[in-house]
């Protein structure tokens, strides 16, 4: 089916994401790749919405202006939704592996088949129940993982060169804050989890109302993206205005990943749309079939950033992908 497809295309789109604000977060903050991310973002998604217009039925006031209140109201909830969620995300992107933060993601799976039970009224079958389930017993072996927060990695590697004259008097040095300090990382890296939870629960809030939206006859993908967009960029806006936030835009537009990520987000969102058009499209199987993402961002961990205990996140990935499996057949 074409939005099988489509969604399939938006997983693997948004595994190369995750690599792309890591490595566009090493050289600019959260807040600076976050506004020119969603600045060019739109600017993208105004020429297409331009070229749409051109080679479409409808005029430029019925494209932008042809939806009810309600409507406009709705889409900037999603909008502010996915503002708060970027936020979470992004900040607990920074701070861990990123094949950790794509294993996570996928808990955006339990939460999005929950909100479309109890929402959309969707019933699962017996198979894609199973197949939700082993996806929640892939997370839970996650628990076995142990990883630490980025800047102490960052921290321990750098101080590696210097280790060889200290470690002549470390061994005479009690050990007696070793204990402390790793409670300290295991706190860290709880609330960089946690963060990384709620973007997950907020993401499948918007997916839902991805599905509820495109339901409406008078409203196409492209008006929903321009929309989302414009509020998106309004919202990140006043955040900069409101907490005064100096930005390096000298800095920002030299960041390449920046632009790589806008190109790939632009591109992944319509795709998504277009699958959530689909009268037979089902929010349960597509947020399933989302998580192709969870390999790319396993390899890219392990290839970009040299990551380790690849082959733990890798186990599971694999218990997820049967999960995966089991909800499409």
């Amino acid at each position: 089916m074409i939005w099988i497809s489509c969604v399939l295309l938006y997983g693997v789109l948004k595994g190369a994401r995750e690599i792309f604000k890591k490595k566009a977060m090493k050289r600019s903050t959260v807040i600076e790749v976050l506004v020119l991310y969603t600045v060019l973002s739109l600017v993208i998604v105004i020429f297409t919405t331009a070229t749409e217009i051109a080679v479409g039925t409808k005029s430029v006031s019925e494209y932008l202006f042809g939806l009810r209140p309600g409507q406009y109201g709705a889409i900037a909830v999603k909008s502010f939704v996915i503002f708060v969620a970027w936020i979470c995300g992004f900040r607990a992107l920074r701070r861990m592996p990123v094949s950790l933060y794509g294993i996570l993601d996928m808990a955006r799976v339990v939460f999005s088949a929950g909100l479309g039970i109890l929402v959309l009224g969707e019933r699962p079958s017996l198979l894609q129940g199973a197949g939700i389930a082993l996806v929640c017993i892939g997370l839970l072996l996650l628990r076995f993982v142990k990883e630490e927060p980025e800047e102490d990695r960052e921290k321990k590697s750098s101080s590696e060169n210097d280790a060889a004259p200290a470690e002549t008097t470390q061994a005479a040095v009690p050990d007696s804050g070793q204990d402390g300090t790793k409670a300290k990382r295991k706190h860290r890296m709880g609330f960089y989890v946690l963060l990384a939870m709620v973007s997950c629960f907020l993401n499948a809030v918007s997916g839902n109302m991805d599905k509820v939206l495109m339901r409406e006859e008078n409203l196409s993908s492209g008006q929903l993206q321009l929309w989302y967009m414009l509020f998106l960029v309004a919202f990140y806006v006043i955040y900069v205005l409101v907490r005064r936030i100096r930005l390096n835009v000298r800095g920002m537009l030299k960041n390449p990943w920046i632009w790589g990520l806008s190109i790939l987000f632009v591109i992944a969102d319509r795709a998504l749309f277009i699958a959530n058009g689909y009268a037979d499209s089902r929010v349960i199987v597509m947020t399933v079939l989302k998580q192709a993402c969870t390999i790319v961002t396993i390899l890219g961990g392990w290839l970009v950033f040299r990551e380790k205990k690849i082959g733990q996140k890798l186990l599971c990935a694999l218990v997820v992908i049967a999960g995966i499996v089991l909800s499409v057949c």
